[in-house]
């Protein structure tokens, strides 16, 4: 498996050196956004690298299997809904970012509303919110790396990964992670078809249930709460997806508005992965495969499937997809925290204090994944829980209107307590995402103060 793993690697590390060639490594806008000059085709190949990370490798299918086929309806339709719903937004927030001069969504609450308290407030929010993303990533590394060399430390193994990590972002910075989201998607994409189309040859063989059978236990669900929940869970997430912090700064990053609409008409395609990534899960389910952890369910398929050699490749695009969407999270955060935290820090130094903040949330990440004891699918809902309650405020910023910047915290706050109070507390609603009744808490109060504002 080695022999099929490392070469990726090294060619992926290739690909990150050249990237820095013939653009200046001091500037800080190059480093976190690429001064806005990607084109149809980078741009896209770096939102694919957001859309399609180890969250939809492993955590789907492990969802699939842990939860049953109604978690592939929320999920599929939320990554589903967001294509047009980006197709729209994006644009917007691209144009709000050239009126402000902003690379990252707290700069842009910062300068619309004019006031530094909310812009820091923000920041807060998508730094303690972005946590658990790189714990995802290192759960999915981990299944990765231990199949990869079983007898290996874990946690020696997972901070290796999160070195090379890092390293991808302090060679280039965004640009870097564009050109090595080529190799990446080319992997993903032989990667989950190899792994569904070996499945499906070997059904007939040794199959212990049908499909019918083995989804049979969630027949005591209730068909209203499952539906309200994935509904909710579609709309929230499908707005929350298009404002995540990397993606925001992949957004600026883009050239002019026509590139990111041109990129996001072929996006879609890639929802043709998980049909297959679904085969696979049904496959672990009807047949004699390990499927504790859930998380590692494409791995064991994939293992019981395809010869030595085979899996080295699996394994080493399953990495990189972790790789490629920790360096794009990881610029977010350096980005939110050199320039929106740090507002006074000088230019020439953003660049390498963005690296330090970088290293330190990579070490907290293997720290969390080392502690988890969730689904990656958990983790990836309890992200959107907490970011959607800035899109009222950011739907004010991208119709150009302005409110007291007080308003906007008060509606973010007020809906982000509910939010977590109905989540901790079990509190049912039936079955609707607890992010929902926060949000629209948050834009009534929100629409109270536009409203007293227009009014006085």
């Amino acid at each position: 498996m080695i022999a099929g793993f490392v070469p990726v690697l090294l060619l992926a590390l290739a690909l990150a050196i050249g990237a820095r060639t013939g653009h200046p490594s001091r500037d800080p806008r190059s480093f976190f956004a690429a001064r806005g000059q990607f084109g149809a085709i980078l741009f896209f190949l770096l939102s694919v690298g957001e859309t399609y990370s180890i969250g939809s490798v492993l955590g789907f299918p492990g969802g699939v299997v842990a939860k049953g086929p109604g978690l592939a309806v929320w999920f599929v339709g939320y990554i589903l809904l967001a294509a047009p719903v980006g197709f729209l937004l994006y644009p917007l927030i691209w144009r709000a970012g050239q009126r402000s001069g902003a690379i990252t969504l707290p700069a842009l609450f910062r300068t619309h509303f004019g006031s530094a308290t909310l812009g820091r407030c923000v920041a807060v929010l998508l730094v303690l919110l972005m946590l658990p993303l790189g714990t995802m990533q290192i759960v999915g590394l981990d299944a990765v790396l231990t199949r990869l060399l079983p007898d290996g430390g874990k946690a020696g193994l997972n901070l290796l990964a999160a070195a090379l990590a890092l390293l991808f972002v302090a060679l280039a910075g965004l640009r870097g992670a564009a050109f090595v989201s080529v190799l990446k998607d080319v992997l993903m994409l032989t990667a989950v078809l190899g792994v569904a189309a070996a499945a499906l040859l070997a059904w007939p063989h040794h199959a212990l249930m049908p499909v019918a059978r083995a989804f049979q236990g969630e027949a005591d669900v209730s068909p209203v709460r499952e539906t309200l929940f994935a509904l909710s869970t579609i709309l929230i997430q499908s707005a929350g997806f298009c404002i995540a912090p990397q993606t925001v700064v992949s957004v600026f990053s883009a050239r002019d508005p026509q590139t990111i609409r041109r990129a996001q008409l072929w996006l879609p395609l890639y929802m043709l992965l998980f049909p297959l990534l679904f085969a696979v899960a049904c496959y672990a389910l009807t047949h004699d495969v390990a499927r504790e952890p859930a998380d590692g369910v494409f791995l064991a398929v994939a293992a019981t499937v395809l010869p030595d050699w085979a899996q080295g490749v699996v394994l080493a695009g399953v990495a990189l997809t972790a790789l490629v969407w920790l360096g794009a999270v990881c610029l977010a955060l350096s980005a939110i925290v050199t320039r929106d935290l740090l507002p006074g820090l000088p230019p020439r130094r953003q660049r390498p204090v963005g690296v330090v903040v970088a290293a330190s949330y990579l070490v907290l990440s293997v720290a969390g994944a080392a502690w988890h004891s969730v689904l990656i699918a958990n983790l990836n809902t309890l992200f959107y829980l907490g970011l959607v309650q800035l899109l009222p405020g950011l739907a004010a910023i991208l119709a150009n209107r302005r409110l007291p910047s007080g308003g906007v915290l008060l509606g973010a706050v007020c809906g982000l307590a509910l939010s977590l109070v109905l989540r901790e507390a079990s509190i049912g609603l039936y079955g609707v995402n607890p992010a929902f009744p926060g949000l629209i808490l948050n834009a009534l109060l929100l629409g109270l103060v536009a409203a007293r504002r227009s009014s006085a």
